[in-house]
């Protein structure tokens, strides 16, 4: 597959990001906030709104269709970041996006992040805001959970409480890119490792580490791959074979697979991680949140 001039002259300005500040080097505050500085310009695309909320001590925000419609269905999205950096407004763009596509109501939560919140802080916070949904007047058959890289494992984790807790799963869930193992015991972690400029793999370990607090990292809560997917809705799972956390996807699919869940699998060749982000820009990005917004049209039936 031919990979396009703007993906990669993205590929290669983080590339040389990488070199001139190097990750190891840059303190987790700042980090946070030179990425949140970035998403300044993320920008929701016309014919969406966003509303800043408060759920108990965490903030979110929704983002909606700005003519009202008819159906309600709902998407919780939990953003990536490593558990470490990320929030809403990094991700709102790429969430608008969806919204403006399918129709759909979103959620998007700030979680709890390390080093102050290890496991479990984000998986209750992700609950909280399924909660407030229902509580909205949502029922399960019409929400939708998604998330990307850590989110993508915290849609995991999430359906893992829900079945602690013997409470309806949503209709369907989405994982993009996910981090599904924080043991990183999948062949591309090593393969991947000089290919893939937005995980830093001695990095990652390390937040795993952080995150998994006093639980062992093959904890089915801080490392889905390991847990049980029986009873799981249909569900979708997007990845690239340049990513390091590519076999994380692969391995993902086949446990769902192996539970008899449901599982729609689609792969690009040579995109790097987070590639759905900037659909603004990169035709690949488009062409994979549109493939999200079939998903969700499918099984929600958004009109």
């Amino acid at each position: 597959m031919k990979i396009s001039l703007q993906h990669r002259l993205l590929k290669l300005g983080l590339n040389l990001t990488s070199i001139v500040f190097p990750s190891e080097n840059i303190n987790l505050t700042l980090l946070r906030e030179s990425t949140e500085l970035v998403s300044l310009f993320a920008l929701l695309p016309w014919g969406v709104k966003g509303k800043k909320i408060q759920l108990d001590t965490i903030s979110a925000e929704i983002i909606s269709p700005v003519q009202e419609q008819k159906e309600k269905k709902a998407i919780l999205y939990l953003h990536g970041g490593g558990y470490a950096i990320g929030s809403s407004q990094t991700h709102r763009a790429l969430v608008g996006k969806i919204v403006s596509e399918t129709h759909a109501t979103a959620l998007l939560v700030n979680y709890r992040k390390i080093p102050e919140h290890p496991c479990p802080a984000a998986i209750e916070d992700a609950f909280r805001g399924y909660q407030y949904l229902l509580d909205m007047g949502y029922n399960a058959e019409q929400i939708a959970v998604a998330g990307d890289s850590a989110g993508g494992g915290l849609v995991c984790t999430f359906m893992f409480m829900l079945k602690e807790k013997k409470m309806a799963f949503p209709k369907c869930g989405i994982c993009l890119s996910p981090w599904a193992d924080l043991k990183h015991n999948g062949a591309s972690t090593e393969k991947n490792k000089y290919a893939d400029p937005f995980v830093k793999i001695t990095e990652m370990q390390n937040w795993a580490h952080v995150y998994a607090g006093d639980k062992p990292l093959d904890d089915p809560m801080v490392s889905p791959l390991y847990g049980d997917f029986k009873g799981f809705p249909p569900m979708l799972i997007q990845t690239s074979s340049n990513e390091v956390l590519y076999n994380d996807s692969t391995r993902l699919r086949d446990q769902l697979k192996k539970a008899k869940v449901n599982v729609t699998y689609q792969e690009w060749d040579g995109l790097i991680h987070w590639w759905q982000l900037f659909w603004r820009f990169i035709p690949e990005s488009e062409d994979a949140i549109n493939k999200v917004c079939d998903f969700l049209n499918s099984k929600l039936k958004v009109s």
